[in-house]
């Protein structure tokens, strides 16, 4: 039976779109790299196998690689930057100005640091804290072990502290 799609779409949009949205630099970006993710899963649609992967899981492997495809060719062309613009939502939260200030100055420097980690290393933090996966999903995604996802995670949180850290020197 083939899988309900809109209900795939209505069920998942919110992760693939939030775990995109911690990758490219603008939220017009971000809705253009997700719309492209639904697209090509639409067209790919008869090579799911609800036997390897979860409906969520499978869209997250083609976000992971619209993102790569998309950050290659930033690259290429030499505009891959990281601002604050990738994720202005969160600071517009903040009550006060002075809170949404501060808040900016958090997150830019968290950003700064993410910058300084490897690929590999904001891949993950990607899928845990734009996609809001637990370490089994994040498994599922990478094809490593729960045990495995934890211990990248705790490293990785390890290193962006280090390196905010000597940022605030």
């Amino acid at each position: 039976m083939p899988p309900d799609f809109e209900q795939w779409y209505h069920d998942h949009r919110t992760s693939v779109y939030r775990y995109v949205r911690f990758r490219v630099a603008t939220r017009e970006t971000a809705e253009d790299v997700t719309s492209e993710v639904f697209m090509k899963a639409l067209r790919s649609l008869h090579r799911y196998d609800q036997r390897r992967a979860s409906p969520r899981t499978w869209l997250l492997r083609i976000a992971r690689n619209a993102v790569t495809d998309h950050l290659r060719s930033l690259r290429r062309r030499g505009s891959l930057h990281v601002s604050l613009d990738r994720i202005p939502d969160l600071v517009s939260q903040a009550d006060s100005q002075e809170e949404r200030v501060l808040k900016e100055e958090r997150i830019q420097t968290l950003l700064n640091g993410t910058r300084t980690l490897r690929p590999a290393d904001q891949e993950i933090l990607s899928l845990r804290y734009g996609a809001g996966l637990s370490n089994g999903e994040i498994a599922e995604t990478l094809g490593i072990t729960p045990n495995a996802v934890a211990v990248r995670l705790h490293r990785v949180l390890r290193r962006l502290k280090e390196a905010v850290a000597e940022m605030n020197v």
